[in-house]
């Protein structure tokens, strides 16, 4: 019984000693990976770009995205909302949102083709510019 035992602490120190390399070699890579990020962090701060950067798209102003997309669809009817977010420099999905509000707004319409266009009601001029009748 007692080689049993022998056996088996001998089995279990080698293990542990394997256990502990290991976890040497790991420290140690984990060591260089921090060290190789900390100065890819900096020189990237410093201005020095190693991979070209993401295309920062436009920052608008509250409220000016609307305008942007009137303007669009007022000069390109029947654009799509991919186009739009192209011309636009907003993301697809943030001119979803602003489209679903003008139309909710009554200020677009959508056509078959999946394409927006000003409704009537916002290429009618004012009525104060109308021409009036008299009789």
């Amino acid at each position: 019984m007692a080689d049993a035992i022998t056996t088996a602490r001998n089995a279990i120190e080698g293990r542990i000693q394997e256990i502990e390399e290991e976890a040497a070699r790991l420290r140690s890579a984990l060591a260089a990976l921090v060290e190789g990020a900390n100065k890819r962090g900096k020189a990237q701060r410093q201005g020095s770009a190693s991979r070209p950067s993401a295309r920062r798209r436009k920052v608008a102003p509250p409220g000016r995205r609307r305008e942007q997309l009137l303007s669009h669809l007022e000069k390109n009817p029947g654009a799509k909302p991919s186009e739009i977010a192209k011309a636009i420099g907003a993301t697809p999905a943030n001119v979803q949102n602003v489209l679903r509000k003008a139309r909710e707004d009554k200020l677009i319409r959508r056509n078959r083709g999946g394409g927006y266009a000003l409704s009537a009601r916002l290429k009618a001029p004012p009525k104060s510019a109308r021409p009036t009748r008299s009789g």
